[in-house]
């Protein structure tokens, strides 16, 4: 398997129809993959398509989730993934994400670096004692990380990863029983296990966090001009083949003229 697209979901994606597109062109083109959906338990029955459907994980691999506790779904989903499907990449995703680039862009992107893994991480920006994110104040300073959930990550390190959860099991703990720690345990398990040694410090996926509302990233809803110019400028240096978080309004036409696909 080249890749094995991994979703963590509360609904339907909400670009169903543009997923399925690009992903038929990735079969033309002869690239093996596979699509992996996780789903809480009590989001279940808002997955109304039955090609979604098809794609969630064995009940025993579904857990539930909240708002800054998505952690311990993150590590099942690589569970099953790195056991059931594996693959050279797995890419990580959630139902308001959309491909941003030509299958043919993200296939010559996979070759070129499919030993390697993608995460934009950084240290903390935070007194971890007045903000206890993902528990972050029991752990050495050393293991003060953070970095973007939506990230890709090569087999090797995402086998050691889940190896190191099952094995280090205060660690997963102490992370996994705090807030947000989706956004620091990636970092942490890979600076333990080989100091970062197969990472590419740059974003795959594009989030737009200056025009945020709140705890959650802008939703594009329209491609006005000022879109326009975030996009271009959050694409700088970066290695950009997905964006979020996308509205049901988004033109389609953007989306296809952005793939490849004229119509």
């Amino acid at each position: 398997m080249d890749v094995t697209f991994c979703f963590l979901v509360t609904k339907d994606l909400v670009k169903e129809h543009i997923w399925r597109k690009w992903f038929d062109r990735l079969c033309e083109l002869n690239f093996k993959f596979q699509v992996i959906t996780h789903v809480s338990p009590n989001h279940k029955e808002n997955v109304k398509s039955d090609w979604l459907q098809k794609t969630i994980l064995p009940d025993d691999y579904l857990c539930e989730t909240a708002w800054g506790y998505l952690m311990k779904a993150m590590l099942q989903t690589y569970s099953y993934a790195t056991t059931h499907s594996p693959a050279a990449w797995y890419t990580f995703h959630s139902e308001t994400c959309v491909p941003f680039v030509t299958p043919e862009k993200f296939v010559d992107n996979f070759h070129a670096f499919k030993t390697k893994s993608f995460l934009s991480y950084c240290k903390i920006w935070w007194d971890p004692l007045s903000h206890q994110r993902a528990n972050l104040h029991l752990l050495p300073s050393d293991y003060h990380y953070a970095h973007q959930q939506w990230s890709i990550l090569c087999h090797e390190d995402l086998i050691q990863m889940v190896s190191l959860a099952q094995t280090d099991l205060q660690l997963t703990y102490i992370l996994s029983n705090g807030s947000c720690a989706d956004e620091s345990w990636i970092a942490i398990f890979l600076y333990k296990i080989n100091n970062f040694k197969n990472v590419i410090t740059k974003r795959t996926t594009l989030v737009d966090w200056k025009r945020s509302i709140g705890p959650n990233p802008y939703t594009f809803v329209d491609w006005l001009e000022s879109d326009k110019i975030t996009v271009d400028e959050l694409q700088l240096d970066n290695n950009i083949l997905f964006m979020r978080k996308v509205g049901s309004t988004f033109p389609d036409i953007v989306l296809n003229e952005i793939m490849g696909f004229n119509e």
